[in-house]
């Protein structure tokens, strides 16, 4: 068994996640300074009036990564590979351009997605195209860091898009919320005063038949008065006096509300 240098073996770690990235107030996620080496390399997915370009579930959206030479010397490319993405495996590198929607089958089946380029070199003023393709199989925001390293440069480009279905694509609006001004706007006067109307009273109609009053029988009165006990109550209960017996204890309850009523007259 040779001996072998460290360059040319390699563990394979675990991949790595994509973080959370804000883009809408970390500018640099797509401002590149294009211009500022010798080798420029364009952004894939730039965005829309700010925002992520969005596209559909289930569709291939493709777009062109450039890398130019604009020295005058050769540039070794040593690779382009997408160094990580959100979902993991949703998007590819490929040398020919992704294949669309309504292409045949063969077409699509003879498509290679990659997810890194062999190494080559780019000769003075040489433009190599590379294309990054995403098909969305969920909605949500796609992501994907794609590393280029080239001479001694390491440029990373980061591309995002958002996958929509045909329902959240209808109910979204391309319009953005504004609140309404100048003659648009309803303007109330606030100086006069208006009286508001009470509301109709409706009528209330009484009750048509009442109750006849039933007097406290006088001898049941004097009774319990007297501190003595009705007779109905010290028999044994039955059906016949039924109706008197309970008669009776309604009556003394009667009475016995009554004595409140008397001591605050």
């Amino acid at each position: 068994m040779g001996h072998h240098s460290d360059d040319e073996y390699s563990v394979a770690g675990d991949k790595p996640e994509v973080e959370f990235m804000d883009f809408q107030n970390d500018n640099t996620l797509q401002d590149y300074q294009s211009d500022d080496g010798p080798v420029v390399v364009t952004a894939p997915f730039p965005f829309v009036n700010g925002k992520p370009k969005s596209v559909l579930v289930g569709e291939t959206s493709a777009d062109a990564i450039c890398i130019e030479n604009t020295s005058c010397e050769p540039v070794d490319l040593w690779s382009v590979r997408i160094f990580s993405s959100n979902p993991e495996d949703s998007y590819v590198l490929s040398m020919m351009r992704p294949p669309l929607n309504d292409s045949d089958e063969a077409a699509k089946k003879a498509f290679l997605g990659l997810t890194s380029v062999e190494d080559r070199t780019l000769q003075p003023g040489q433009t190599l195209t590379i294309w990054l393709s995403c098909m969305p199989k969920d909605i949500g925001l796609h992501t994907s860091i794609v590393h280029v390293d080239i001479g001694d440069e390491k440029i990373e480009r980061v591309a995002f898009l958002l996958a929509d279905d045909n329902v959240s694509m209808a109910l979204s609006s391309d319009k953005p919320y504004s609140r309404r001004q100048g003659s648009q706007r309803k303007q109330f006067e606030c100086n006069t005063f208006v009286p508001g109307s009470r509301p109709i009273r409706q009528h209330t109609q009484g009750f048509k038949y009442k109750l006849p009053q039933y007097a406290i029988p006088v001898e049941i009165r004097e009774l319990i008065e007297c501190k003595q006990r009705p007779d109905v109550l010290s028999e044994e209960l039955s059906m016949i006096n039924y109706a008197k017996f309970f008669s009776t204890l309604l009556v003394m309850e009667e009475l016995n509300l009554e004595r409140p009523t008397c001591r605050r007259k």
